[in-house]
């Protein structure tokens, strides 16, 4: 099967799809119908040669038996075929008109007019021979441009167009078995400078509605400078797709991470993305030094320590130990007297009237005392 657009065309091994899509002529309307949809006008037809369909194509018209293509593509003018343009000239001053006054030439009064070229074309026509075709291999980006009939004012009004270029980048991923996790929108003005528009997400995806859901919080708080008249959506790189089977109740860890990435992906497309991140650790004693903020898509690093706390206090608090119960410890941290912030503790699990589970240490070095500095969750 052959759908060939203004200039290009895609060829189609169709006849492996038929249990599970039907004919090749119910198969290549289903086609139309969605391309339509995405803007694009296609004609598709079908033959049992990959020729014999280009040729047939435009006419939108199936051929389901190799004996039935002389017939069909008999009255075919010469300028349709395939044919170099001195042999389309020589042929049109010999009287001939239609592909049907070459088929009923005997094989070497061609190849003795014309050369071996020729009959082995028709030949292949009529899949008297063998016609291979290259495999299509899709690139390895995405690029789409869309140029808008009117002017948009309002970055509300993109989300429709947008979502047309995001239904065409899915139906790539899709087809390609692949992911996005970064897009680029190129926002085009008439006098002004391009705006940009990034998208970065936690994990690969090919849904096309996950990223309408972080594009219009982004789009929230976009600031137009002029009018729109054009959108270019890039993806530059696509990632191979590992799709997960979910289950009834989304509870996998899987799906729960999931869920939790695409809210901080909400989370970050309305707040920026360095007001959103995550945390992992540092190589050093000192609890409050030990850990630094991390990018969402930057791997953590971390020791689990079970003997330490969840939560630390923005900074330790005073106390008197004699109000609370010792339940372990101690636990003795020097360090820090090579960049001036040493410290000497000993680190107790305490427990305070009300039954929570603390942490606290008492100071010797830089101020003596007592003091609050975590929270057991």
């Amino acid at each position: 099967m052959c759908i060939p657009g203004d200039r290009n065309g895609l060829f189609l091994e169709a006849g492996a799809s038929e249990r599970l899509f039907g004919s090749p002529e119910r198969l290549g309307k289903r086609l139309q119908r969605e391309l339509e949809q995405l803007g694009y006008h296609a004609q598709a037809g079908s033959a049992p040669t990959p020729e014999a369909a280009w040729l047939i194509a435009d006419e939108g018209l199936h051929i389901v038996l190799s004996g039935h293509i002389r017939q069909q593509l008999g009255p075919l003018p010469l300028p349709r075929l395939h044919l170099d343009k001195s042999q389309q000239a020589a042929l049109e001053r010999m009287g001939f008109r239609q592909l049907r006054d070459l088929l009923r030439l005997p094989r070497k009064a061609l190849t003795r007019r014309f050369g071996p070229a020729l009959p082995d074309y028709l030949d292949r026509v009529l899949g008297v021979l063998p016609d291979p075709r290259a495999m299509f291999h899709p690139p390895d980006t995405f690029s789409s441009k869309l140029d808008l009939p009117a002017e948009i004012h309002n970055c509300r009004a993109l989300l429709f167009p947008l979502n047309r270029l995001l239904e065409e980048l899915c139906g790539v991923l899709r087809g390609g078995d692949t992911a996005v996790q970064s897009l680029r929108i190129v926002i085009g003005h008439e006098d002004h400078e391009d705006s940009l528009l990034k998208l970065g997400l936690q994990s690969p995806t090919q849904d096309a509605g996950r990223l309408m859901t972080v594009l219009r919080e982004r789009l929230e708080r976009l600031h137009l400078p002029q009018a729109v008249r054009e959108l270019r959506l890039d993806a530059p790189t696509l990632l191979k797709f590992n799709a997960g089977q979910h289950s009834l109740f989304r509870d996998t860890p899987a799906e729960q991470r999931q869920d939790i990435e695409n809210l901080a992906e909400r989370l970050q497309a309305r707040l920026g993305d360095e007001s959103v991140t995550g945390l992992t650790g540092v190589e050093d004693h000192r609890p409050e030094y030990s850990w630094r903020p991390r990018a969402l898509n930057e791997r953590p690093d971390c020791v689990a320590l079970p003997h330490r706390p969840t939560w630390l206090l923005p900074s330790p608090s005073r106390c008197a130990i004699g109000d609370y119960e010792i339940l372990a410890g101690p636990e003795r941290i020097e360090s820090g007297w090579w960049d001036g912030r040493d410290c000497r503790r000993d680190y107790f699990i305490i427990r305070d009237s009300h039954g929570s589970t603390l942490w606290a240490f008492r100071e010797y070095k830089p101020h003596r005392g007592w003091y609050l500095h975590g929270i057991f969750g």
